[in-house]
């Protein structure tokens, strides 16, 4: 469960929404005629040839560290999926599959039992063995090591080899959920004499990492450019990169990347400003791509930072999701590269499941139209007319302001008086780990995501006592009692069951208030296909399947 901040300049100012959002035609018309696929599509045609070499945007900054475990942010979860890979490999559509692992099963729900393929290799030859494995899923435990994903390895109470070729995970409780973190970098493999020998320096420019992966680090200069090159020993043939090299460039400017990648100087990229749409959709020498509703595991949401003050009522955080209009939002500010959320937990964490009815029906209900009349009557309700409400967002980013202004001005309309407080970056990141820095704001925007599609996983983060994304202390035993049984759920539709009956709490309290879902941006060159058109790039060997038409 990661977060990050709106960065991207927007194309339109906030104030025109409210006036013009709701009219036709306009910027979501023209989206859905650029959108180059169908909702059933998850990839780029594939690729038929082999590439000398491809660039690629590796987002808004360079990585802080090639160790997979050090950051979880785009930059190194776009790149170091393809050095290190993860236990099982997350196909496009989401579905996890054999990779280190050969294979993995569950003789009872507090058992994970994953058999190794025999195959593998690090890039420097030696093969991967238990002890690699177990060190690698441990290192998640350390507290020297710091890991972005240590949350997920809370009710892992061991993880012992128990076979020449078999390594067994162990949990507190029943756990049907833990093994999605095996197809991310949670479950990213590392040579372990390489790492201990390398100590504190592992992950640095000057020492690097030893994995199993389809590429290597080549060359790093840690702030514009990192290098990788294909690994001609890497272990599974059919899984081989096609290109020989892949760069990675890193632009924070909206402007600078539509550029490269219209002019051919990247080849392609992901998660691209929503700004840059008008400009890629008539790029001749490539294709812009827009998602459909649900393509990515994103949401922007405005967090309650305290339950007291004005949002300390549940009705003035009913009233304000009431009088958001989500859709105009979606339509203007993100040029329709977005859809209305009406739950942090939108179809892009389901719509792949099984259990998809389930989920459908419970999310249809919690549609609405905005109703600002009905909004302002309940504020008056809970005496919190003329009350301030503040909403904090970072300075440094043009969209994030325009959105708050959006917000400020759905809460004045309502009878509430809203101050927006730009935050410079240092301040604004401090709101994620600093309650006395919550403390001085009722609610501050983020943009969040999971790395696969997880409803339970994704509230468990931040509805929960123990959630890593709680910045509230909010706690209902209802959504404990149901997360802790959708955890233990094997079937997925009793699961679906579980985590809708939380789902609807968790839509009445509102400790989060959802806003909108990006759709994924992907602009591909024209001399190169393969690439996923969802967000299970995100730590994954997407780049092995890219190459010539």
């Amino acid at each position: 469960m990661r977060r990050r901040t709106l960065r991207a300049a927007l194309p339109l100012a906030a104030a025109a929404l409210l006036t013009s959002a709701c009219a036709g035609g306009g910027p979501a018309a023209k989206a859905a005629a650029r959108s180059n696929f169908s909702t059933a599509q998850v990839s780029t045609a594939p690729a038929k040839g082999p590439l000398s070499s491809l660039s690629w945007y590796g987002d808004y900054r360079a990585p802080y560290s090639e160790d997979p475990l050090k950051t979880a942010d785009y930059p190194e979860e776009t790149i170091l999926g393809n050095v290190c890979e993860p236990l099982l490999r997350t196909g496009a559509d989401y579905s996890l599959n054999p990779g280190i692992a050969r294979s993995w099963s569950q003789p009872d729900a507090e058992h994970l039992v994953l058999d190794l393929d025999p195959r593998a290799t690090f890039s420097d030859g030696h093969p991967v063995t238990p002890a690699d494995v177990v060190y690698s899923l441990q290192r998640n435990q350390d507290p020297a090591v710091a890991s972005n994903y240590a949350d997920s390895y809370n009710d892992v109470t061991s993880i012992r080899a128990t076979g020449a070729e078999q390594v067994t995970v162990a949990f507190s409780r029943p756990d049907y959920l833990f093994v999605r973190n095996l197809g991310i970098l949670a479950g990213a493999v590392v040579e372990k004499a390489f790492a201990v020998k390398a100590g504190q320096n592992f992950g640095s420019a000057g020492t690097g990492v030893v994995c199993s992966g389809p590429y290597t680090i080549a060359s790093f200069d840690g702030t514009n450019t990192m290098v990788l090159t294909r690994d001609p020993g890497y272990w599974d043939h059919a899984h081989a990169a096609k290109a020989a090299s892949l760069t990675f460039r890193f632009l924070s400017d909206p402007s600078a990347i539509a550029n490269a990648l219209g002019s051919g100087s990247l080849d392609g990229g992901f998660d691209l400003p929503p700004s840059t749409v008008a400009q890629l959709s008539k790029a001749t020498d490539g294709r812009l791509y827009v998602g459909a509703t649900g393509s990515t595991t994103q949401n922007i949401d405005l967090i309650v930072s305290r339950f007291t003050g004005a949002l300390g009522d549940v009705r003035v955080r009913q009233a304000l999701s009431m009088a958001i209009d989500r859709a105009g939002i979606a339509k203007t500010l993100f040029d329709g590269t977005a859809d209305p959320l009406y739950a942090v937990a939108g179809p892009g964490f389901w719509q792949t499941s099984p259990a998809e009815p389930v989920y459908a029906a419970a999310y249809r209900k919690l549609v609405q139209p905005p109703q600002p009349a009905a909004a302002a009557k309940l504020v008056a309700q809970a005496g919190a007319t003329g009350r301030r409400l503040t909403i904090g967002y970072a300075a440094d980013s043009p969209d994030q302001a325009q959105l708050a202004e959006v917000l400020q001005q759905t809460g004045d309309s309502i009878g509430l008086k809203v101050a927006i407080v730009g935050l410079p970056d240092q301040q604004y990141g401090n709101l994620f780990i600093d309650p006395k820095a919550r403390a001085a704001y009722d609610s501050f925007l983020t943009i969040n995501y999971l790395e696969y599609p997880e409803a339970a996983d994704m509230y468990t983060s931040y509805a929960t006592k123990g959630g890593l994304q709680n910045f509230n202390g909010y706690t209902n035993p209802v959504v404990e009692s149901e997360l802790l049984k959708a955890q233990g759920a094997e079937d997925v539709r009793q699961r679906a069951q579980d985590v809708t009956a939380a789902q609807a709490v968790i839509a009445r309290d509102l400790p989060w208030i959802p806003i909108v879902a990006p759709r994924a941006l992907l602009f591909q060159n024209k001399a190169v296909t393969g690439a996923p058109l969802t967000f299970s790039y995100m730590d994954n060997a997407w780049a092995a399947s890219v190459g010539a038409p």
